[in-house]
């Protein structure tokens, strides 16, 4: 039996790997999993860096890409990888799944801007001393990933040729890119 396809991406915040998850479902028809929905769900008061809030947080997106995936054969879904209980959720899903992760990467201005320009109701709120020091986090951390998108200045167009040559590495299935649409992004 073939083992499904994960991918995962893992960048800072405001790196762009929403989008980049989006581009995926609509070029690739690759579900994209939101996992700050659930993150947002179980937060309550506690802060982002709260142990027992990370520690559900994980075990919560660990369940719900293996409830998903059932659904599936292939799935993306994103994380800023920094935490012990995220590579814990990696270890196992790496078990089950065939996992293929992909570093995004944007300068730091340029992830702040995003931030600050996006939709704050679909995103867990955090300030701007706390997106710069997790960001730091996640450069200092500098996580091994399979692939690198240096997302910075390029169109929708240039994003999909790169991940079409991902996809078709990684993914055990055959995959065509759905449409040239460059306009149909939301950021």
């Amino acid at each position: 039996m073939k083992r499904k396809d994960i991918i995962l991406l893992i960048g800072q915040k405001g790196s762009g790997k929403s989008f980049i998850g989006k581009i995926l479902e609509k070029e690739f028809g690759i579900k994209f999993v939101r996992v700050e929905d659930w993150a947002k769900q179980i937060k309550r008061n506690r802060e982002v860096d709260n142990e027992s809030y990370l520690k559900q947080v994980f075990l919560e997106i660990e369940k719900g890409v293996r409830q998903i995936s059932k659904g599936v054969d292939n799935l993306v879904f994103e994380s800023t990888g920094l935490t012990v209980y995220f590579d814990i959720m990696l270890k196992k899903l790496k078990q089950d799944f065939k996992v293929t992760t992909i570093g995004v990467y944007a300068n730091p201005k340029t992830c702040l801007e995003r931030i600050n320009n996006r939709d704050q109701a679909i995103h867990i709120n955090v300030s701007d001393n706390q997106v710069l020091m997790i960001n730091e986090k996640v450069r200092e951390r500098n996580f091994n990933t399979d692939f690198l998108i240096k997302n910075e200045n390029k169109t929708v167009k240039e994003l999909i040729d790169e991940l079409k040559n991902i996809v078709a590495m990684t993914l055990n299935t055959t995959i065509e890119k759905k449409s040239d649409a460059d306009n149909d992004y939301v950021k």
